[in-house]
């Protein structure tokens, strides 16, 4: 089947700033300090690989999935290249990040959720990478199972397991916070 330039051109509109927002979060919960540049690089190489085999991928295809599978891919071999400069970058949890507070929130709410987000992304560096990916595919952009399998490449229950085994470690390490950096709210993250 020949597809037409502008029908790929419409998935890459549609699915840019979702590819390239999968990415960032994934490099910077492994603590990735030019996260930013480096997702958009990534996001270009998934583009880049999503073209020159949209001619071969089936119509009834999940164009969404497969992108993520691309994604998942171009991450893998960026963090497995980059152990070793990883290791010497800034800890994320030193990191500050920008995040949108919304109306009519005190600066000391806002200065909680920020530590509270901090003390989320330390815990998430611990994980495994497929443990990673697989939490922030479900949790942070949405994908049901099936599409979480097929951007990470294994079974159904392959992905709900490295989900639930992420979120089991991931209440496990906030429960051990100490008090003072979390707000006790009776387990509702």
């Amino acid at each position: 089947m020949v597809t037409s330039p502008m029908r790929f051109e419409t998935l890459m509109a549609r699915h840019h700033d979702e590819i390239y927002g999968y990415l960032w979060r994934v490099l910077r919960s492994a603590g990735r300090a030019d996260a930013a540049v480096e997702a958009q690089d990534l996001t270009q190489d998934v583009f880049l690989r999503a073209y020159q085999a949209f001619g071969r991928l089936r119509p009834d295809s999940n164009h969404r999935a497969w992108l993520y599978k691309i994604a998942t891919n171009c991450a893998y071999t960026a963090l497995k290249q980059g152990q070793r400069r990883s290791a010497r970058s800034v800890p994320l949890g030193d990191e500050v990040q920008q995040v949108p507070a919304p109306a009519g929130q005190s600066p000391e709410h806002q200065l909680d959720r920020s530590e509270e987000l901090a003390v989320v992304r330390r815990a998430i560096v611990a994980l495994p990478p497929k443990q990673q990916m697989a939490v922030v595919l479900r949790h942070v952009q949405g994908l049901d199972y099936a599409a979480v399998a097929q951007a990470l490449n294994c079974s159904e229950d392959s992905a709900r397991a490295n989900v639930y085994q992420a979120l089991r470690r991931l209440r496990q390490t906030l429960a051990d916070e100490p008090a003072g950096n979390t707000e006790q709210d009776g387990g509702n993250r």
